[in-house]
């Protein structure tokens, strides 16, 4: 019968058309950002130094910093998204928005140095207001592990996003299934990935029910979570998820110094 096949592996040279994808699209986010806001320089350093405040009345401002390697901008992403009274949270397209619908300015949300490429990058994609950008690579960042907060992480819309240029919709979301056939030893005519209730996902087209005779495979359920193995430095042996992930991540660190 048939059924989803996984490759046991990937080699440096297989998962190297991943990577030219993200770093494609990458270039064009920064070349997005540039069009607005020149970068500055940026302090290797500062990652461990910066400070991060989100100030969003009556409550008093909240001053966070890097924590266990996730930068101050991402930790104050998941202290403001999260918790037991988030303020904010992600809408349906990946965005950062306030629950009461006010629009977060540059008073709310604002870091007191540069930011490096990552959070940049980061920014912009969740439309949280940028302060200081760069194309500053931080320490440690050949490890390919820049933490973001689960809830960011687990987003298929910012993931689809990140390795389409920013551009969402079905686009993107054929960009995330060409990406998986790397991983599976199936002709990718043969599968369709499905995200969510009735999004049924080929190479070609995004459908409301899966094309008669093909295998599919759930996002959420079977394609994130399954253990994967890529040979190259950073990757290793991770959920097929955090290696997607990584794959971005690499995407930025061949653009930024």
């Amino acid at each position: 019968m048939p059924r989803i096949r996984w490759k046991a592996s990937l080699s440096a040279q297989d998962i190297g058309p991943l990577i030219a994808t993200a770093v494609r699209s990458i270039a064009a986010i920064q070349a997005a950002i540039q069009r607005q806001r020149p970068f500055v320089h940026y302090h290797a350093g500062g990652a461990q130094q910066a400070q991060t405040t989100v100030n969003w009345p009556p409550a008093p401002p909240e001053e966070y910093n890097t924590h266990m390697q996730e930068h101050s901008e991402m930790v104050a992403v998941a202290a403001s998204t999260g918790g037991a009274a988030p303020i904010w949270r992600l809408d349906q397209a990946g965005h950062v928005v306030a629950n009461n619908g006010a629009a977060i300015g540059h008073t709310n949300y604002f870091t007191d140095l540069p930011h490096c490429g990552y959070c940049t990058v980061m920014i912009w994609v969740l439309e949280l207001p940028l302060g200081e950008p760069t194309a500053g690579r931080y320490n440690m960042a050949v490890n390919l592990e820049y933490p973001v907060p689960a809830n960011v992480r687990d987003n298929v819309d910012v993931l689809t996003r990140l390795i389409n240029g920013n551009m969402g919709g079905n686009a993107a979301l054929i960009a995330l299934k060409t990406m998986v056939n790397a991983f599976l030893q199936n002709d990718p005519g043969e599968w369709v990935l499905q995200i969510g209730p009735g999004i049924f996902v080929s190479d070609t087209a995004v459908t409301q029910a899966a094309p008669a005779g093909k295998l599919v495979l759930d996002w959420a359920t079977e394609a994130a979570p399954h253990r994967v193995f890529v040979a190259g430095t950073g990757f290793g042996q991770n959920t097929l998820l955090t290696t997607l992930w990584k794959v971005v991540w690499k995407g930025i660190y061949e653009n930024v110094r």
